[in-house]
This record gives C-alpha cells, structure tokens and sequence, in this order.
C-alpha cells in the first residue's frame, strides 16, 4: 500500500477517509481530510481506492469522491439484492455482493454497497464485512420494530412540541392538554412517579432553569388542573398535602389513652396550655404546684406521641417521609392525620392525655432544686392564647390562674437572665404571618418576644435541656445539637433587636449548628447540652428523641442505637431544611400576591446591601426583600420610601422604585 493511496476505513461503524503517508508492518500512518493524523493496522482498511491525492488535494478529492459515493448509494435498491441473494447463498462477502448486484467489484461499487448496507440493516445481517441475507420473517420482524419505533419517536417529538408550547403559554393564554397528559405530570409530583411525559419534561425544564417539577406544576397551574396554593407547591418537596387510605385507616384503628400504671398521675392539678388562637396541634402544658415549704413544683408536659406512633408502622414511615408539619398561609400539611394530631396526642382542654413531663422544683428564690423526668398522665383544664396570657400578666385581665402565669413568668426572666450570662445570644426577630382564605390574604408582623411568647420560649428551652442532661447523665444514645461560640466574642451574652443590616455583617461570623452524638455546649443557647424533645406531633426528629427517653424511663428495651439515631435525625433534618424552604417559599408567594395588590401604596424600605444590579432593600415592618435598581448612592441601614415597581409572585421576585 503506497503513499498516496486513498484508503478506506470503518470508524464507529460509519466509512471514514484518509491518505496513506507510509507504510509499515505494524500499520499505517495516514492523514484525514480534516487534516488529523491517525495511525491505523492494516486490517481495519476495508477498501483501497483507485484515486491517488496529494495532502494537498486530499480534502477536496475526498469531498468530490464522497459525494458520488453517497448518490451511488441512494440508488441501490437493497430489497432487490436481498430477493437475489435469498437464493444464491447464506452469507456473502463485501466483494461477492457488490458482483452480485454491480455485476463487478470495484473499489466504488463496493463501497457505495457498504454504505447502503450500513444505513439500512432491515434485510442483511452482518458480522465484520460479511453479509446474511435475513429471513422473510425476521425482515417482517425488524419492519415492525422499526415502524412501531419511528411511531414513538414521532410520538415522543409531539409530546415534546406539546409540553414547549404548555411551557412557553403566557398565564391567560388558555392552556389545553390533553388529561392523560395532565395526569402524568399531576402523579409525577405526588407520586413521584416516572412516565415518558417526565422524561420529556426534564430535559425542557433544564433549558429553562426549572427543575422538572416546578416545570410540571407551572403547567398543571396554568391548565387549571392545580390551584396556585401553598398546597400546590408543597408537592413541590413530594409531599401530597393529603393522607393515603392506608395512613388514615391506622389513625382511625388508635385507641384514645387510658390510664396506666408506672405513670406520675398530674389529673389532681389544673394544666393549661399556651399557643395561637389557630393552633390545634398541642404539644406542651403546664401545671404549677405551690410547695408547702414555699417555692413551687412546675410541670411541663409535652404530647407523648410514642404512645401512639410504634416504630416502624404505617403511621412512624409516614411521619419519617414528611419529617414535619408545614405551615402554609392557606392551612397546615400535618406530619400525622387529624386523628393523631388534634385529637389523640393533642392536650386539648378537657382531655386525659400521657405525657413526657419534667418537673422542675424552684426554691422560694426562683433557684432551681430538682429537675426530673417522667412518664406521666395529665387532665388539660384550661387553653390560653399568647394574647389572653399578655393581658393577664399586664393586669388587664383576670383569671383563676393568673397567679400560675406570673410565677411561670417571673422564673422564665431568671432563666433568661442565666442563659445571657452563660454566653447566649438572643435576636428578636419578628415573624411574617401570612393568612390567605379564598381570595382574602392577611398579612400580620408576630413579635416573637411578647411576655408570653418568652415565657413559653424559655420553658421547652429548659425542658429540653433537662432531656440532654439526664440522657447524658443515663448514658442513653441521644443526639445532641451543638453549637460553637461565635467568632465575634462581643456577640455572646447579647439581646438583640432585630437589624438586617447587622444580620447580613456582624451575624455572618455565627456558626452554624450541628448534630453530635456526645453532650457538648450550644453556644447560642448559653447551655452545656441541648436535645430537641417538645414538638413531637410536629417535628419526626422530637418524636424519635421522644422515643429513646420514655423506652429508657420505662425500662423498655431502647429503639434506636446512635448509629441508627444518626442516620434517622439525618434524614429527619434533610426534610426540615427542605421543608423550611418550602415554608419560606410559600409564604413569600402569598406575600407577593398580597404586595400586588398594593401597587399605588407607598412603603418605607430599609436598604440592606449592594448588588451588582442595585440594592437589596427591606419592606418595614415586614421584612420583605427586592430589588432596588437605582444609580443613586445609597447606605447599609438608610431609610427611604418605596413602590411596587414589578412583582412576580410565581418567580419570588420583587422590583421596587423610589418614590
């Protein structure tokens, strides 16, 4: 094979072209007409062409000779060969079938054959360079596939042009779909079940900077198969705001509590509870015992949801894949059914229910004597909201218990005062809350730190802190949360108000908490150890805590060892954080939607930071975040007024503009 000689070659099963530069024994040092440099054994050249190129003429002969080629190949009729071939022989070489149809060999009939032959494979088998003519039903066989094939593809390109269009629709542009196509997407985000509609949809949504279920939810809303709701965009995380059959079934099968023995018995003394007007889910009671000697015997009794909930059954999976109750502006997305979680766990007034209960004994001096943790059983008397209780400790108001609520109130300040000095940091920052029935949103600012907020804050603090110390005390595999103190030392011991400005500076320097399964300090608690154990009916993490400490005060064998509690918190703490988000999501969604109705109103905006676009200002007192696009030079911690300039509720985003 000499230099010069146009060669022909398989690469990934297609003819590729190139130029012989030498000849060797071990192969061939050839040039492509790309220009690329190959070396090539010579058993991978199928043909040698009669043409002879320079380097120089290489690209241009290869072109011209590729073209003849390929038209030559386009007029070979395959099925004739095949009708010939079925009664000459079983299998053919290159050669042999290029006589056979050609009638000659050549370098050029060959080659035109072979392309032919590699583009359809319906009616020849092949093995190297040699060809089987196939039987007619293996023909009939590969006809079908190849039909049923090409109907998927056109299938799958008008599924495709169909969800671009849903995509692309403007919100009133009427958008139709056909409904097997809407359940697909509808059971992809409850079900998070795969169909070739989710296959499709990925790979548009990529190119859109959605993931695919925000793609599917955006179709779904618009098609008016999904409310725009919080509902809605929880199936965002994979959460179906609705319980199977099967969950609720096992709620329904729960018997309500009844007396038992080895628990402490609190029915003789009148426990109320604290908590908002709406709230249902009740966790946590409180009893308060005057002592004879003076001082007096608090109660906290928080919801002994393991009583209720085995590890393991359909209601514990359940609560595991939620990881909590999400409280959205249009109603909450419970970890567990009604059943369990307003009735059965629930301390409502008027019912007997079992509890996990630290009783915490106070000497006339507000010093803590005894802490100690039990199994108990408790009849709730009264319920009172944080604005009943505010009223009652400022006089306002009177009540049988008022006394109970200002000791509980008076010790909390001393716990307060103990926590500032062992470190902690305090921040009142107040809270969004966003409320939306039909089409009525209500927009309210929580603060966080009104007399009763604190008082109930500071008590499930020291409860659960009482639960980290006696698990350490134990030895009992627990989980504790940790924090490191803060770089800035001026931070710790602090009391803050709440200051965006200070928050997106000084506050950066704050580390971050963390799991461990050995008791160490919570820096922003200023406490030595700290485990979470007083919201079970609503966090997974609280009630798997729960769990380790009524098996052990019981002495029941333990659930969980610590490798075990790991991996459960793990995951408990990844649906938090995810949930966490979706509640921010949510909620700054309806926020926007009540903004957008208040596009002629003038706010007051604190600017928080410079952006490359503009500043991040704050809404006050709502604390509400966009963008301020102005070439003015503006200060961290400047008040200005603002309006609504654009706002996108579906996007989060918020433009402003000075007035």
């Amino acid at each position: 094979m000499k230099p010069g000689t146009l060669i022909e070659y398989l690469e990934d099963d297609q003819p590729q072209l190139a130029l012989v530069l030498e000849a060797r024994n071990d192969g061939l040092q050839a040039l492509t007409p790309s220009g690329r440099r190959i070396r090539l054994p010579i058993r991978r050249v199928v043909l040698c062409h009669e043409q002879a190129a320079s380097t120089a003429q290489l690209a241009e002969v290869a072109r011209g000779l590729i073209a003849q080629l390929e038209a030559r190949a386009e007029e070979i009729d395959l099925a004739l060969l095949w009708e010939a071939a079925r009664g000459e022989g079983a299998s053919f070489e290159l050669p042999a079938l290029a006589r056979l149809y050609f009638g000659t060999d050549g370098p050029q009939e060959q080659s035109a054959l072979l392309r032919a032959l590699l583009r359809d494979r319906l009616y020849f088998g092949r093995k190297g360079l040699t060809f089987a003519p196939r039987t007619p039903e293996q023909v009939e066989a590969l006809r079908l596939a190849e039909q049923r094939r090409q109907e998927q593809v056109a299938a799958r390109e008008a599924l495709r042009q169909q969800l671009a269009q849903l995509l692309e629709a403007g919100d009133a542009a009427g958008v139709e779909a056909s409904p097997a196509l809407l359940d697909a997407l509808e059971a992809l985000l409850r079900q998070r079940q795969p169909s070739e509609a989710a296959a499709v949809l990925e790979t548009l949504a990529r190119e859109r900077g959605l993931t695919v279920r925000e793609a599917a939810l955006e179709i779904l809303v618009r098609a008016g198969r999904l409310e725009a709701s919080g509902s809605s965009l929880a199936l965002l995380s994979g959460i179906d705001p609705e319980f199977s059959a099967e969950v609720l079934a096992a709620a329904r099968a729960l018997m309500p509590f009844a007396p038992e023995e080895g628990r402490t018995d609190f029915t003789h003394l009148e426990a109320f509870h604290i908590d908002d007007a709406t709230t249902q889910e009740i966790d946590d009671a409180f009893t308060v015992e005057p002592l004879p000697e003076g001082g007096w015997r608090i109660g906290v009794h928080l919801a002994d949801v393991p009583y209720f909930v085995r590890p393991g059954d359909v209601l514990d999976l359940e609560a595991q894949r939620r990881g909590l109750t999400r409280y959205l502006p249009d109603g909450p997305m419970l970890m567990l059914p009604e059943r369990l979680s307003y009735d059965l766990a629930s301390l409502r007034p008027g019912t007997l229910r079992p509890s996990l209960s630290v009783v915490v004994t106070v000497d006339a001096q507000g010093q803590i004597q005894a802490t100690q943790l039990t199994r108990g059983q408790v009849r709730i008397a009264y319920g009172f909201t944080y604005e009943t209780v505010d009223a009652l400790l400022s006089g306002q108001a009177t009540h049988a218990l008022a006394e109970a609520l200002h000791v509980l109130f008076h010790l909390s300040t001393q716990l307060t005062a103990a926590r500032l000095a062992r470190g902690a940091l305090i921040i009142r920052r107040p809270e969004l809350k966003v409320r939306v029935v039909g089409e009525a949103i209500t927009v309210q600012v929580i603060d966080p730190h009104t007399p009763a907020r604190r008082l109930v804050s500071e008590w499930m603090i020291l409860a659960n802190a009482a639960a980290a110390r006696w698990a350490a005390d134990q030895g009992l595999p627990m989980i504790y949360r940790v924090q490191d103190p803060p770089e800035d030392p001026e931070l710790e011991g602090q009391c803050l108000d709440y200051d965006p400005v200070v928050l997106e500076t000084r506050l950066r320097g704050l580390r971050r908490t963390r799991l461990s399964t050995h008791p160490q300090p919570h820096a922003g608690l200023g406490l030595e150890a700290y485990v979470q154990i007083t919201s079970p009916i609503r966090r997974y993490a609280d009630l798997v805590l729960q769990r380790q400490l009524v098996a052990a005060l019981a002495g029941d064998p333990l659930p969980y060892d610590t490798t075990k509690l790991l991996e459960v918190l793990a995951t408990a703490e990844a649906a938090e954080q995810e949930a966490r988000a979706l509640e921010q999501q949510v909620n700054r969604y309806w926020a926007l939607v009540w903004l957008s109705r208040q596009t002629d109103q003038v706010f007051e905006a604190l600017v928080v930071a410079r952006r490359p676009a503009g500043y991040v200002v704050e809404l006050q007192p709502y604390g509400l975040r966009g963008l301020l696009a102005t070439g003015d030079v503006l200060v961290p911690g400047t008040l200005l007024e603002v309006r609504i300039e654009a706002v996108d509720p579906r996007r989060g985003s918020l433009r402003l503009e000075r007035v």
